[in-house]
């Protein structure tokens, strides 16, 4: 008896400590919950939670995404994520022209076109690349920003999209969140399979009035 109430004292004294190591590696804000302790690929295993409205959601969450049309909602996410930090859920009530304490875009250069509303960072600290230079956080090559988000509405087909942020080092189209390479990441979204579909109907419908006029013409 006497080992059986011990093994439940250290049961509970493990539990405790895992649970206090895990509340200890979430830090919320009213704009923003920091994951230091998670990676990317964290973030990509995060449960998709269906939703009516906001308060169907986790805490990290920065709204319900609802169709109507199909009757069905899903936990949106903004997260971001690099090395350095870990990983950042931005909340719905996040602005980063106004947000001094967490900038998270970053640029090339200083020089770079920018929005002049813009946050400016005074340290390193400010950034979330921890590169401030003439007031401008900078991307950090040999450790890139990522962006979480949730592709497509609906229990059964989304899952977490992550793709390198704006302004980020790319190769292809494939790396970038915004599916838009051009040596760096675009920041407009861009749907390519949208346009690869597009394309293939076109060849179709081609092939099918080619077929039509040849039949016409004999």
């Amino acid at each position: 008896m006497k080992f059986v109430n011990s093994f439940l004292i250290l049961l509970s004294c493990l539990f405790s400590f895992t649970y206090a190591g895990f509340a200890s590696s979430v830090t919320n804000t009213t704009d923003y919950v920091i994951f230091p302790h998670y990676k990317l690929e964290d973030i990509k295993k995060l449960p998709i939670i269906s939703c009516k409205d906001d308060s169907d959601c986790p805490s990290y969450s920065n709204r319900c995404a609802f169709d109507v049309e199909i009757d069905a909602g899903v936990c949106d996410i903004n997260a971001y994520c690099n090395k350095f930090n870990g990983c950042v859920a931005l909340l719905s009530s996040f602005d980063s022209h106004k947000s001094s304490s967490l900038i998270i875009d970053s640029f090339q250069t200083p020089n770079d076109q920018k929005d002049v509303n813009i946050s400016k960072c005074k340290s390193d600290s400010d950034c979330f690349t921890n590169i401030c230079k003439q007031g401008v956080c900078l991307v950090d090559d040999s450790d890139p920003v990522y962006n979480c988000i949730i592709a497509e509405i609906g229990v059964h087909q989304s899952h977490v999209n992550c793709g390198k942020a704006a302004n980020q080092l790319c190769y292809d189209h494939e790396d970038c969140i915004s599916n838009q390479c051009f040596d760096v990441c675009d920041s407009n979204y861009y749907n390519h399979a949208s346009d690869a579909s597009s394309l293939t109907i076109s060849k179709i419908m081609g092939i099918m009035l080619f077929l039509i006029l040849s039949f016409i013409l004999v």
